[in-house]
């Protein structure tokens, strides 16, 4: 059997991956505290501006309110804060990943 080679491809692949899991995670998390009504995130206070640096898209919640019109408004809303979130926590990862790399490739040459 021949060995699969693993490339740089393959570490990339896994960083963003693990972190538009992670995006998804916490934008979940922040939308069902904001749901529940847990942390009084309505109140614009501290919590809010913790959920908006952890979520940015959680900003989107303004729009809709605490009781929306309908359930596709609620769909489409917390979709999107959602998969903003997830891409926003993979575009940071990529950025990341790319100056982690330069930075190792410059440490390896003398």
């Amino acid at each position: 059997m021949n060995q699969l080679r693993r490339t740089d491809n393959d570490s990339l692949l896994l960083v963003l991956s693990l972190s538009f899991v992670l995006g998804m995670a916490v934008a979940l998390a922040v939308y069902f505290v904001w749901r529940l009504n847990v942390a009084d995130l309505h109140s614009h206070g501290f919590l809010s501006a913790i959920a908006l640096i952890v979520c940015p898209p959680y900003i989107l919640s303004l729009a809709i309110g605490p009781i929306p019109d309908s359930d596709l408004a609620l769909v489409l809303t917390v979709g999107t804060i959602v998969f903003a979130n997830a891409f926003l926590y993979a575009g940071v990862a990529a950025g990341g990943y790319f100056i982690f790399t330069i930075m190792a490739r410059k440490k390896i040459r003398p």
